[in-house]
């Protein structure tokens, strides 16, 4: 499972308020039943710090990267990707190291 890609949440019924969550891990921890995930919220519903809650398009919406709500999820729960923020990895990297070391 590439880092970036992102799914439709594993759990339907969060869907509508966050609809994807993208996977952080990675590629080099090859523990393949869990993967590090952040989701992606509608972007009327978070609002504050660019560094730490980016923007990004997906499927024609723009949505908040909600760093600080980071999980994981087994893999299987994560089907085929819709997209990926591979051309935004460092944005990604920025916000999580952001919430991690304040800088």
């Amino acid at each position: 499972m590439p880092q970036f890609d992102v799914y439709r949440h594993p759990v339907e019924a969060w869907r509508e308020l966050t609809p994807y969550v993208v996977d952080v891990q990675s590629s080099w921890v090859n523990r393949s039943d869990l993967r590090l995930t952040v989701p992606l919220l509608r972007k009327t519903l978070r609002s504050g710090d660019s560094r730490l809650y980016p923007l990004f398009a997906v499927q024609g919406e723009t949505l908040v990267f909600d760093t600080l709500s980071i999980v994981a999820y087994p893999a299987s729960d994560l089907h085929r990707p819709v997209a990926s923020l591979s051309a935004q990895a460092e944005a990604v990297f920025s916000a999580v190291d952001f919430a991690l070391h304040g800088y």
